[in-house]
């Protein structure tokens, strides 16, 4: 089933390098840079995830808050993901289960904004997988393998052993090596973090797929399927 993603205010680079998974999770996205806009589209539309940058532009956002959550408006049920610079995180302390759903900072890993949309809607779900893993990337002139392992794995990227030493938005080829003897998936993707030391108990990286060689997208996704009727 389609989703509609509602977009307001300025791009950031965080939403530049998750956009392209949402697009590819079956999102339908509308953007604008207006709030007032998105209080029309909200109270004539069905959304189920509204991503709003912080500040607004030309409105409160308390005024946006009230157009979603309004008895009549269509998006009354629609996740609310704010956007916001570091020094202005504490503001939205008050707002957090009045309204809005997440906060996330601006300055922290893209992975943490994409797993904050996977808990609001219900995509990407992440599974317990041990699989073998080749990363392959290309810095200047030499190029540089790691044969590692999965820790888990998604329909939109993988968090791996190791590999602290590739540059977080770094691209890399993949050759994920499924259990149970199965064809390999291949492709390419993007280191979007490191695992922070000391405060997770894996030392490794998280990578977001870009892209993938034939089928290996649907097979990787009728894998995980497969994983969660199994759970």
């Amino acid at each position: 089933m389609v989703k509609r993603l509602l977009l307001v205010g300025a791009d950031t680079p965080a939403l530049q390098r998750v956009l392209p998974m949402l697009l590819r999770s079956d999102f339908q996205v509308h953007r604008v840079e207006q709030a007032t806009e998105a209080l029309r589209l909200v109270g004539e539309s069905r959304f189920d995830l509204i991503l709003a940058r912080y500040p607004l532009v030309d409105a409160p956002l308390s005024a946006l808050i009230g157009g979603v959550r309004g008895a009549s408006s269509p998006s009354r049920a629609a996740g609310l993901l704010v956007l916001a610079e570091p020094a202005h995180v504490g503001d939205l302390a008050a707002f957090l289960g009045h309204g809005v759903n997440r906060v996330v900072n601006l300055d922290g890993p893209s992975d943490r904004l994409l797993q904050a949309v996977a808990d609001l809607v219900g995509v990407s779900p992440r599974r317990t997988v041990r699989a073998v893993v080749e990363l392959e990337l290309w810095m200047r002139r030499e190029t540089q393998r790691l044969l590692t392992l999965t820790e888990n794995v998604s329909s939109s990227g993988m968090l791996v052993r190791g590999g602290r030493e590739l540059p977080v938005g770094g691209r890399v080829k993949f050759e994920l090596m499924l259990p149970g003897g199965l064809a390999t998936v291949t492709g390419e993707a993007e280191v979007v973090r490191h695992t922070l030391v000391g405060a997770e108990r894996l030392d490794g990286i998280g990578l977001a797929f870009i892209s993938f060689v034939g089928d290996g997208e649907q097979r990787l996704a009728a894998f995980l399927e497969r994983r969660t009727g199994n759970s």
